[in-house]
């Protein structure tokens, strides 16, 4: 599993094979090389999940892979690499860059949901629970219609909290039944 996961990165990093890539981390002695290396290498990844896959991955080798510092070059910048190993956190900028994907991505699946609803709907798709205002949008009635048709014997279920959320099958199937009900 782990060359199909070499071989995906690979395609993503422009190094002609994991050890190159290996190297390249090892090569960057301090953190703020590392970071821009990271941040210039998963800015080139345009699919999201590929980039969240790069992201784990350069995680999991920057903790496996030492990068040592010629000491009398340490000595001589002391101060420089201590500054950088205080400001910059190869692992905080990778959480906080995985954090930010994870809430886009979340963001955008449901700014894209009604969307999605609709499409389901066409293609006979099994339809996902909804609550009451993507409902409202799916088969565009009114907050008040909704109600009355709850107060019909709309089906619907209630969460912990007691919000309504539907099934849309469950609910294409009372319209079927109900239709003398819907004028």
């Amino acid at each position: 599993m782990t060359q199909n996961i070499d071989a995906t990165i690979l395609r993503y990093v422009q190094s002609p094979n994991i050890d190159s890539f290996k190297r390249k981390i090892k090569s960057l002695s301090t953190n703020e090389e590392l970071i821009l290396f990271l941040e210039e290498t998963s800015s080139t990844i345009k699919e999201t999940d590929v980039k969240i896959l790069f992201l784990h991955y350069a995680k999991k080798l920057i903790s496996q892979i030492e990068r040592p510092i010629d000491e009398e070059h340490y000595r001589a910048f002391q101060v420089e690499y201590d500054q950088d190993r205080m400001n910059f956190n190869p692992e905080l900028w990778i959480n906080a860059e995985l954090e930010f994907l994870r809430v886009l991505h979340e963001f955008t699946r449901l700014k894209n949901q009604p969307e999605n609803l609709e499409l389901g709907k066409a293609s006979n798709s099994p339809m996902p629970l909804i609550r009451h205002d993507a409902m409202q949008k799916l088969f565009k009635w009114s907050r008040t219609t909704l109600n009355r048709r709850i107060a019909l014997g709309l089906p619907y279920h209630e969460d912990p909290a007691k919000a309504k959320f539907f099934d849309v099958n469950e609910v294409n199937e009372w319209i079927k039944e109900n239709s003398s009900l819907m004028n």
